[in-house]
């Protein structure tokens, strides 16, 4: 009976977030309500939070990643950067890695398992900050009332994607070798690879002169810093790696 009562509670607290919210407030409410809900499974290890607390992640992340309207949800104000996007996003991705540790924390006792919840919470974080980014490019190169992700409308607007891309693949494989993460890592050499095949094969044919031999450069040494990364992280031995 206190089991279905203490159900019952989360389903109302959760129910009464878009009642009394709106819009990206409803996500951002939901995903503080699950990093609480993970946390407290920490302390208290009653099934019933651990699943309330996913459902509510996979709902945020359902909303902000694979929902369209979100780009709709508020007009485009005079500020670039700093909007709405920036805090909704952040504020969700920060829950998710909260999560991701208080339930990271609690699987080091019970489970030994290499996939588990905590990674996948960890890897949802880097799914929405990776949005974000591309998202804030967006919203600073467009013109109109809405956000429209276009590539070929300016070299400008392509090399910031390229840029940005790839300082997001090398602080991301930073942020794995630290965390000793090797499927982060791998995932991170991969956008890399992704992001210098766009450089070579889209935006190089559009650059003349010394901004294309600065490209060359700049590409050349963030790809032997990689380089260096993947035989010491990646495909080094365990042994080896300590």
């Amino acid at each position: 009976m206190a089991r279905r009562n203490f159900d019952d509670l989360l389903a109302f607290v959760t129910v009464a977030i878009p009642l009394q919210l709106q819009k990206q407030w409803i996500t951002i409410g939901w995903a503080l309500e699950g990093a609480a809900l993970a946390w407290l499974f920490g302390r208290i290890r009653h099934r019933g939070l651990l699943y309330w607390s996913l459902a509510l992640f996979a709902a945020v992340f359902v909303r902000l990643a694979m929902n369209p309207e979100i780009l709709l949800y508020e007009p485009r104000g005079p500020m670039r950067i700093f909007n709405w996007y920036l805090y909704a996003y952040l504020v969700c991705a920060t829950a998710f890695l909260l999560g991701a540790w208080s339930l990271a924390r609690s699987e080091q006792e019970d489970s030994p398992e290499p996939v588990t919840y905590s990674s996948v919470l960890a890897g949802a974080a880097v799914v929405l900050l990776f949005l974000l980014l591309n998202i804030e490019i967006a919203d600073f190169y467009a013109t109109g009332p809405t956000i429209m992700f276009r590539f070929g409308v300016t070299l400008s607007q392509d090399l910031t994607y390229t840029i940005g891309w790839l300082m997001f693949g090398m602080a991301l494989l930073a942020a794995c070798i630290y965390l000793h993460s090797r499927f982060g890592r791998v995932a991170a050499l991969v956008l890399i690879a992704l992001t210098t095949f766009k450089c070579f094969l889209y935006d190089l044919g559009s650059l003349e002169g010394l901004y294309r031999v600065g490209s060359f450069v700049g590409l050349a040494m963030s790809l032997a810093l990689v380089s260096l990364a993947l035989q010491k992280f990646v495909l080094a031995k365990p042994e080896e790696q300590a």
